[in-house]
């Protein structure tokens, strides 16, 4: 017997536009945790390739435990983190990492010392911004959706 998704009943028209809403309304939307965030800008610079091999790039990624890991241009860091009570709320350790030289340590600080900044966050079309608590209009770093 052949199983037909909701979706695919839509489709047919065999499904009221009610259900069809529904079905459209509970698509996966893309979460703060088990999410690996691509760092695409710095404050007022955008980071192209990044990190210590043009195989990798540099990342952040929050887990339901609340712990962070990522890798920055030149090292790999770990932390912690917490989520407000309201919406959008963050705030996020300063971070360990090695301290292994390279060409971009200086954007590499700056990474860096941007997280712990971090009192909130927004996820937008597969983007997430940092934002500090003294500008709500110009985030600390942006990055993207590794999937995207």
């Amino acid at each position: 017997m052949y199983r037909l998704s909701v979706l695919s009943l839509c489709v047919a028209g065999l499904v009221s536009l009610e259900g069809c809403k529904k079905e459209k309304e509970t698509a996966p939307k893309t979460s703060l945790l088990a999410t690996r965030w691509l760092l695409v800008q710095v404050e007022e610079t955008p980071i192209g390739v990044s990190s210590s091999s043009s195989s990798y790039r540099s990342y952040i990624e929050f887990s339901n435990r609340n712990t962070t890991a990522g890798l920055g241009p030149c090292n790999s860091f770990s932390g912690t983190f917490s989520q407000g009570s309201t919406a959008g709320q963050l705030s996020i350790s300063q971070q360990a990492s090695a301290r292994a030289a390279c060409a971009a340590t200086n954007l590499e600080d700056k990474y860096l010392n941007a997280l712990p900044r971090t009192v909130r966050f927004e996820i937008s079309d597969k983007e997430l911004r940092l934002y500090d608590a003294t500008n709500s209009l110009r985030p600390l770093l942006i990055f993207e959706d590794s999937t995207k």
